[in-house]
């Protein structure tokens, strides 16, 4: 199941020759087109979605892989069905945010040898507290908006991504992106709040998804890296920083896929309930937060233990859950029905055990630390073939989708 995807990169928009970042090397200037496999793309969105830190539990994972298989018209060219085009307001704007992001970063996924994908926002939350900064640019709108992702490549490399998806043709989508100013606006104003020291610092990118309709020309994926203003600034001295939040943004996110609530919780937010979360500035405050903490990770080891000796086992020694979720009406895709969507998020099984041992490690996760299961953090991989699509992040987890007649 592939759909064409029209692909426009204004290279124009780099900084130009001896500059960084330079224009990279997988990408074409210009106009080009690309391939997507629809189940990696519907994987991708359902993982985007699954928020890193949060309590109870959620279905947002189950809603790309289900609601979403309906919307892909029949024509070759990525576009929507008459039925999800015709959407109200707040609908279409849930789905155009959602492809804005899935279809953008599955595309960057290989262009870039990405690693690892965190949210900008809990990014800059990690740090915020590791630093001791009580007040963070992490709002989630306007000027001071976080970017939506921060992804770092196979070279160690830092890219900072701004993602907009529209319906509303490539006039509003070009808006989206915003504009150099003075004032820059848009996308411009937002992607580029965190800027990274030299010998780390990747793509600073605006990407920009014109969604169109079944009978269309097919949708757009435009790509720009204008000149941000006003960027907080990392040292290198801090990249541990960085570094302590990809990893457990992954991780936590990995662990909520696959069941495992409170230990994504554990790992995401060693402190408290929040990311942002400190040690208490008296001995009382302390000993408080010490005891919900020690609570919290008394339930995430019955929580893995429950899951290793009862739940299921698959791909050798991942543990997860599976799903099988029936489709209300049957779909038909490429001339093919479709009753059933079968999925099944894991986790290494060795992972599971040394998270077992400290839940909320108050220590930083990072790559030169003490922390086994960062080194087994690699490259995250999507592999699509036919009605099944499978992503793969390092050694750590596994996430199979199969659309079933």
């Amino acid at each position: 199941m592939q759909r064409n995807l029209k692909v426009d990169i204004d290279a124009s928009t780099w900084p130009g020759v001896g500059l960084q970042p330079s224009f990279p090397p997988t990408f074409i200037s210009g106009k080009s087109s690309c391939v997507l496999n629809v189940p990696a793309m519907l994987l991708m969105i359902g993982y985007l979605t699954t928020p890193i830190s949060a309590t109870g539990v959620s279905l947002s994972e189950f809603w790309a892989w289900v609601r979403y298989l309906a919307a892909i018209a029949k024509q070759p060219d990525l576009s929507l069905t008459r039925s999800f085009w015709d959407l109200d307001a707040h609908q279409k704007t849930i789905l155009s945010d959602d492809f804005g992001m899935g279809v953008p970063i599955l595309w960057l996924h290989d262009k870039l040898s990405l690693v690892q994908v965190v949210d900008g926002r809990y990014f800059m939350q990690r740090i915020a507290s590791s630093l001791g900064v009580t007040q963070a640019r992490t709002a989630k709108r306007g000027p001071n908006k976080t970017p939506d992702f921060v992804a770092q490549d196979v070279l160690g490399m830092w890219h900072v991504i701004e993602c907009k998806g529209t319906q509303s043709g490539a006039a509003f989508s070009l808006k989206q992106l915003g504009l150099k100013g003075p004032p820059a606006g848009g996308g411009v104003a937002q992607k580029l709040s965190i800027q990274f020291p030299p010998g780390y610092t990747g793509q600073r990118l605006v990407c920009g998804l014109s969604i169109d309709v079944e009978g269309g020309s097919g949708s757009v994926l435009k790509i720009v890296d204008p000149k941000p203003k006003e960027p907080f600034v990392l040292r290198e001295q801090q990249m541990n920083l960085a570094q302590d939040a990809a990893n457990r943004g992954v991780m936590a996110r990995a662990l909520r896929m696959a069941g495992f609530e409170v230990t994504a919780e554990s790992v995401a937010s060693p402190f408290g309930a929040r990311p942002e979360d400190k040690r208490g500035r008296s001995s009382r405050a302390e000993a408080a937060r010490k005891k919900i903490t020690e609570e919290r990770d008394e339930r995430s080891r019955e929580e893995i233990r429950g899951i290793i000796s009862e739940g299921q086992s698959f791909s050798g020694d991942f543990r997860g859950r599976e799903a099988v979720v029936m489709l209300p009406r049957e779909v038909t895709l490429d001339g093919q029905s479709v009753r059933r969507v079968v999925i099944r998020p894991s986790v290494n099984r060795e992972v599971l055990e040394e998270i077992r041992q400290q839940p909320s490690v108050e220590v930083l996760a990072d790559k030169a630390g003490t922390i086994k299961w960062t080194s087994r953090i690699g490259q995250t991989m999507m592999e699509g073939q036919g009605r099944s699509a499978t992503m793969r992040i390092g050694s750590i987890f596994r996430l199979d989708i199969d659309l079933e007649a």
